[in-house]
């Protein structure tokens, strides 16, 4: 039985290169280079897994090149309920220029599930479902799928009384957002676009998110890059950093994010610990290409050089 559920509709291998510098119209050496599996729920699953979750990944991989999703989900021992659709899975390339601290990301795009796959994905899903159990449903939609698709998955999922849990943007979280879900972890760019605000400093970022907390998502984490992040539910407001990282690459960091929350959650920990696992598992993550864990020493290290503290109080309106 497992102890959570996520749902990556488009994964991605993620092909990391590093360059001096990117000069377009001109031949590069590359320094080094990173291929792995990847794609925002299947991120969210090894890292819960790392932490001893038993974690099942579903939805839609490509036919016709599974075998490095399939190793990764053996050597992390995820339970795969991946729905195989024509075509490839995509591949997201990633240039990093190192003199500059600048990437440029290339998406390519990837196959496209049918009507009856994409049935049977909800099929699937409805299968797995069970009272109290959480869903992790994360990233963009394929080729062909529209925000209402997002609906529909929720809405069925709704009915079998699971928690879900969403990390995606645009039309697909405001989607998310209107068929009702348990938490959300937009960043700033993500949380403004959704209500349509210009959130130009910490208390706009605050407000938006209170509001957005009050009025439609019981959970919200919201990630403010490298100034941590906040913590919103019903039983706490919190923002929570870590000390000076030495950032080797973003990829998969707010994804750590939203697993040492669950990851938390889970365990029944408090709100704080809830906060300052998660803020570890983004920097366990931001300072290596591959996803890990410290030792358990040096997590416990680094949770309490972690700072947590209470957000203040509304202004009151006069």
């Amino acid at each position: 039985m497992s102890s959570l559920v996520t749902v990556t509709f488009n994964p991605a291998i993620d092909h990391t290169v590093f360059v001096e510098r990117l000069n377009p119209g001109s031949v590069h050496r590359v320094s080094r280079s990173h291929l792995q599996a990847g794609g925002k729920g299947i991120n969210v699953a090894t890292m819960l897994a790392m932490g001893g979750a038993r974690v099942v990944v579903s939805g839609f991989l490509g036919e016709q090149n599974p075998a490095i999703f399939e190793q990764h989900f053996r050597q992390h021992d995820l339970c795969d309920a991946f729905v195989r659709v024509p075509g490839e899975t995509r591949t997201g390339i990633k240039i990093v220029a190192t003199a500059t601290d600048q990437t440029t990301d290339l998406n390519l795009p990837g196959a496209e599930p049918t009507p009856a796959q994409c049935d049977l994905l909800i099929a699937t899903l409805r299968k797995l479902a069970r009272p109290g159990v959480w869903f992790v449903l994360a990233g963009s939609l394929p080729v062909g799928l529209g925000p209402d698709y997002f609906t529909a998955v929720i809405r069925a999922l709704r009915e079998t009384g699971v928690k879900i849990a969403v990390d995606t943007s645009g039309p697909a979280l405001s989607a998310a957002v209107a068929a009702g879900i348990d938490l959300a972890k937009p960043n700033v760019t993500e949380l403004a676009e959704l209500l349509g605000l210009k959130l130009d400093d910490f208390e706009a970022v605050l407000g938006a998110a209170r509001t957005l907390r009050r009025d439609k998502i019981p959970n919200l984490v919201v990630s403010l890059g490298g100034e941590g992040a906040l913590f919103l539910t019903p039983d706490a407001e919190l923002r929570a950093s870590a000390p000076p990282v030495k950032v080797v690459s973003t990829v998969g960091a707010g994804d750590a994010l939203l697993a040492g929350f669950l990851q938390g959650r889970l365990r029944g920990d408090s709100p704080v610990d809830c906060a300052r696992l998660a803020t570890v598992y983004a920097w366990s993550r931001l300072e290596s290409l591959d996803s890990g864990l410290p030792v358990p020493a040096l997590l416990n290290e680094r949770l309490d050089r972690v700072m947590v503290e209470p957000l203040p109080p509304p202004k009151s309106v006069n």
